[in-house]
């Protein structure tokens, strides 16, 4: 079995027990993992900050003490007899794991881990039981989930726009006239039987005296109601990057608002105006579901300031449960020279925060849009309404002047961007603008990141991996792809996602959901990006195909790298975060079909319990 890699540590306060092989350790050392044995006590003699080294062999086991201490080092908790996959560089399975405080103590045999429980240890038997890392969404919009489903009306999985209706009657009911009603986002017209999406027609029987807002991804749905408190009529033109609606025999607008149509009702009617203390409530909530998946942490991107002052005081009160890294959002509606001189007054960047709570970069900057309006170099098959043409290539939401002189702002003030791109016309845009920032300044150091990237060219992986630009990557084709078979055709959808080619071609790839349920299964992705199956359009570019091994990595050890956080979580390795999970499967054993049905267990932050199964 391979060695563990040694890594910087972020705790150097204990001399710990590591991974022990083959008579071997891993070990703290002042800020360095350092690989030792018993034998080479006269070495670690050298540091005078370890004042005294108990070397004792027993079965390939060293036992250390704390540095300036007269006890052994004993373990807080204990998790032994199971099969602990560790994730490092080596992908080494161990049977133990021991824990002190919110780290990492050691890694190794049930013997050398039993060596470590002392009188006050808690000791648990996993009875064969799986362990892997802590889970991190790498693209999901906590907050505005929490709000949506903690207020609003859930329809992210109904079978129908009749079920949807009736969920949105049952609110009004509940409601005070004039009283906005907004729905959660996450369905598709393809799960309903009448195969469309919905319309004011269908809306407005139950919601005459209510504003009714419904959820789409990157599109919003209104009532008559809405409609004329928005200011929306058949002579209202639709904005630059943006679509309204409207009935081609009529000329009314249908309701459905696209890409930057929808700051119309948006501005009037966010789901933000909500209170800050029922923001709080919320996150409280919904935090428990996500510790159940498995989930330890997220990338959140768009995040406004006020976002940040409710996870900065659940944060300061200990509450949260969940590890969140932060993009901050632009309102790109306003000017170049305001978003940029909005960012010169700002005296942090980058990797401001700590392990809980943390910026990773300003985003999402969206150039397009989603599935019906993502930027494409080849128009559409189908195109979203009568409202625009015939050969329609996608809206580009951004001018790129503006997007251009952005991009190398964010490069001289230390800023990493992180922007929201779908279509391969709207990656050009991206990489152009990159390489004007990193004629400047290297972003190299700071990771530039591709959210999304659903349609991508192989001649711009290497643009990508030149400017040392990792991806975010979702499992949209898993919920969508009959949906994205719509728009772009069989060909361009089977593509789309393209994790095989992207490993293969030396990037970085991190996995997530941006999808609107409570959670978005991890397991779920997982299984798609094994086996390219999806929950309704069958196999979707089967040579997209990945290892279970790289599927654990792209929700682990790769998200921790795209937020600055490879030493300090991702995997389970002394000295890294206690962040684990127990599984009610072997991942990398089940049969392929069974890893969507994986369940947790046990879900561990920081050593500490955040989620148990009843029947554990």
């Amino acid at each position: 079995m391979a060695a563990l890699h040694p890594g910087t540590l972020h705790t150097p306060q204990w001399t710990v027990p590591g991974f022990f092989l083959e008579g071997e350790v891993m070990i703290l050392v002042g800020e360095r993992l350092v690989r030792t044995s018993c034998a080479m006590s006269r070495y670690l003699r050298r540091y005078a900050r370890i004042s005294r080294i108990c070397a004792v062999m027993a079965m390939g086991f060293c036992s250390y003490v704390v540095a300036g201490s007269d006890s052994p080092l004993v373990a807080d908790r204990v998790l032994h007899h199971g099969k602990v996959v560790t994730v490092n560089e080596s992908f080494d399975i161990a049977e133990a794991i021991a824990i002190r405080n919110d780290k990492i103590l050691a890694v190794g045999s049930n013997t050398a881990m039993e060596k470590l429980i002392g009188p006050e240890t808690v000791v648990f038997d996993l009875q064969g039981k799986t362990v892997i890392p802590g889970l991190i969404d790498g693209h999901y919009h906590f907050l505005s989930n929490a709000v949506a489903f903690t207020y609003g009306v859930d329809v992210a999985l109904v079978p129908s726009i009749a079920e949807m209706v009736n969920r949105i009657g049952e609110k009004v009911k509940r409601a005070a006239p004039g009283e906005v009603i907004y729905t959660t986002s996450g369905w598709l017209p393809q799960q309903f039987v009448e195969n469309r999406t919905p319309t004011r027609e269908d809306l407005d029987p139950v919601s005459p005296n209510n504003p009714v807002v419904v959820l789409g991804g990157h599109s919003v749905y209104l009532n008559s109601y809405a409609l004329r408190e928005a200011g929306i009529d058949r002579n209202t033109p639709s904005p630059d990057g943006g679509t309204i609606v409207k009935a081609p025999d009529t000329g009314e607008p249908t309701g459905r608002l696209i890409e930057n149509a929808a700051y119309l009702a948006r501005q009037k009617w966010a789901i933000g105006q909500v209170s800050h203390q029922e923001k709080v409530e919320a996150v409280l909530q919904s935090q428990e579901a996500l510790n159940a998946a498995g989930i330890t942490g997220v990338r959140e991107p768009g995040v406004s300031a006020a976002d940040m002052r409710v996870y900065q005081e659940l944060a300061d009160g200990g509450d949260l449960t969940v590890r969140i890294s932060m993009s901050y959002s632009l309102d790109t509606r306003k000017t170049s020279e305001e978003l940029i001189s909005q960012l010169e007054t700002w005296g942090i960047s980058t990797q401001f925060g700590d392990e809980f709570l943390r910026l990773d970069g300003i985003g999402e900057f969206g150039i397009d849009g989603g599935f019906e309006a993502g930027l494409m170099s080849e128009h559409y098959v189908n195109v979203p309404g009568n409202e625009v043409p015939e050969n329609y290539f996608g809206l580009q939401r951004i001018p790129t002047e503006k997007f251009n002189a952005v991009m190398v702002a964010m490069g001289r003030l230390g800023w990493r961007s992180t922007a929201h791109v779908v279509g391969d016309r709207g990656l050009d845009i991206a990489l152009d603008a990159y390489e004007q920032a990193d004629d400047l300044h290297s972003i190299a150091p700071k990771r530039w990141v591709l959210e999304h990237g659903h349609h991508t060219r192989p001649d711009q992986f290497d643009r990508m991996r030149d400017l040392g630009m990792v991806v975010s990557a979702q499992f949209h084709p898993y919920m969508a792809a009959q949906n994205m078979e719509y728009f772009w055709g069989k060909e361009r959808a089977k593509k789309s996602v393209r994790v095989r080619d992207w490993l293969d071609a030396g990037l970085l790839v991190g996995g997530g959901s941006d999808w609107t349920l409570l959670p978005a299964d991890p397991f779920w992705m997982m299984y798609f990006w094994v086996t390219r199956d999806t929950r309704l359009g069958g196999i979707m570019g089967p040579e997209q195909r990945i290892s279970r091994e790289e599927a654990l990595q792209l929700m682990t050890i790769n998200n921790a790298y795209i937020t600055f956080e490879e030493d300090l979580k991702g995997s389970l390795e002394p000295g890294k975060l206690a962040d684990l999970v127990v599984l009610s499967a072997d991942l990398l054993t089940v049969p392929e079909e069974e890893i969507k049905e994986i369940k947790p267990l046990l879900t561990l932050l920081g050593g500490k319990v955040v989620f148990r199964e009843e029947s554990l």
